[in-house]
């Protein structure tokens, strides 16, 4: 099934669509690694678990937004949905 702008919602389906994406952009995962300065398998791990920066660098190159491709992982406005606490946020009290 494909949300209502084209992009595949399921998962397999939509890493395959990137991957087309990039292509067609003239593109690739491998390129962009180079011209980030990161491992292949920094891209690829976008596949699996949220990664902020490489996903905005995966839509950027295929000019869109990362909450067009990842709306379950993005909020709507432009920041990323963090499902758990970071590095930096203060302690829960429920702790």
């Amino acid at each position: 099934m494909k949300s209502a702008n084209g992009i595949p919602k399921d998962p397999a389906l939509r890493w395959e669509w990137i991957k087309f994406q990039l292509r067609a952009h003239d593109t690739s995962l491998s390129e962009l690694a180079r011209q980030l300065g990161v491992e292949r398998n920094a891209l690829h791990n976008v596949k699996r678990v949220p990664y902020p920066r490489m996903e905005t660098a995966i839509a950027k190159a295929i000019g869109l937004k990362p909450e067009q491709i990842w709306p379950e992982r993005w909020n709507s406005d432009g920041t990323p949905n963090r499902q758990r606490g970071g590095r930096n946020d203060p302690p829960s009290e429920n702790r």
